[in-house]
């Protein structure tokens, strides 16, 4: 049910509104308008496709770098130092 403000005016129940005699009419201060759409989420959504392309080839370089066998020759040549004691990781001793 509109009920009236200070000046007389019927507001309407939302609060939003006031009659003028003629029509209702907007009460109070406007928000503005939208300008335009925000590129925040779309930027949002690019950044995580190029992340996820990123770790994709990263994983994959890593795989295949430890599955060849003159990076894994090199490591334990590397880990064991001349030392008899040690085993290498990717040739562990029977």
């Amino acid at each position: 049910m509109p009920h009236q403000d200070a000046q007389g005016r019927w507001i309407s129940d939302d609060g939003l509104q006031y009659w003028d005699g003629n029509a209702w009419r907007p009460a109070g201060a406007q928000a503005p308008a939208r300008r335009g759409i925000s590129a925040v989420p779309a930027i949002l959504i690019g950044c995580g496709f190029a992340l996820v392309i990123v770790l994709v080839i990263v994983i994959g370089f890593t795989v295949a770098l430890f599955n060849s066998s003159d990076m894994q020759r090199a490591f334990c040549n590397g880990y064991t130092n001349g030392s008899a004691d040690q085993t290498c990781p990717f040739h562990p001793s029977p």
